[in-house]
């Protein structure tokens, strides 16, 4: 049996394959804290329990594809060492073609693995057809395929809690609202009597007071960027057929509820750790 490992900013998702499985059943694992003493440590007490089964067995191989930096990539090599010292280890990297699907870059390695997973994976399931591969986590990128599966390109844009984390370090005194935020507890509140919001500044989607400011401006930032991306390669490549925006990620649900109605969308779970599998067993 072989484990699939898709090390993304936020989290770990993992799958170990049997063959009896046909299916991609993920593992979440959570990265151990940036000030934790003993970060290895952690993180393979975390590993064990997917990497050794009941019956004391561990993967031949553990494929790896990872976006993070290098300390972190470390973390999980040594880890992984530590709970099975036995299965080969295998980073993925970018190939200029794959599963019928092309990389724009000049240099493929620049281009993030998980973006590239995510493509082949979405374009084997909705072939025949242009696409634009949304993955909403940690970063929103997003990739356009044609229906041949040449890639034409992307963006990359700050997802929700990344914007929060940019405000906070380049604004301060915003903490108190940004940290209302994280707390799900509501609105800031003046210690004077806030006035009714105006019926047209609701119709508006305009806020009165900073942290609902704050939370519909992030809203706002996405929307407007997704759906300009997408109305204009809607529009190019309409003679390949109606574009499909394919979304993915831990916020894809609430990004999908922000694409304009008039594109067609799709939420589905796990497409880079399947895209993971799909690469790691491809016949190049």
């Amino acid at each position: 049996m072989n484990c699939y490992i898709d090390a993304g900013n936020s989290r770990i998702k993992a799958h170990l394959a049997r063959r009896s499985q046909k299916a991609v059943e993920p593992e979440v694992i959570d990265w151990p804290a940036a000030d934790e003493p003993d970060a290895v440590g952690a993180l393979a007490t975390r590993l064990e329990p997917l990497l050794v089964d009941e019956k004391g067995r561990s993967p031949k191989q553990v494929v790896l594809a990872s976006v993070v930096e290098a300390r972190r990539r470390e973390w999980l090599e040594t880890a992984i060492a530590e709970v099975c010292p036995q299965a080969e280890r295998r980073w993925l990297s970018v190939p200029r073609k794959c599963c019928h699907v092309r990389v724009a870059y000049e240099s493929p390695e620049g281009l993030g693995i998980d973006r590239f997973c995510a493509m082949i994976e979405a374009h084997a399931r909705h072939a025949d057809r242009p696409l634009a591969v949304i993955n909403a986590g940690t970063a929103v990128t997003l990739d356009v395929l044609a229906a041949d599966g040449q890639h034409l390109g992307g963006l990359i844009l700050p997802g929700w809690r990344a914007q929060l984390e940019a405000l906070r370090s380049a604004a301060p005194a915003l903490a108190p609202a940004i940290d209302s935020l994280g707390r799900n507890a509501g609105p800031v509140r003046a210690s004077e009597p806030v006035a009714e919001v105006p019926e047209a500044t609701r119709r508006l989607g305009l806020a009165a007071d900073t942290a609902t400011a704050i939370e519909l401006g992030r809203h706002w930032l996405l929307a407007a960027g997704v759906n300009q991306m997408l109305s204009v390669w809607r529009e190019r490549l309409a003679e390949q057929g109606e574009l499909l925006a394919v979304l993915s990620g831990g916020d894809a649900g609430r990004l999908a509820d922000l694409v304009d109605p008039a594109i067609e969308r799709c939420v589905e779970a796990d497409l880079v750790l399947c895209g993971v599998v799909r690469l790691a067993r491809a016949r190049r």
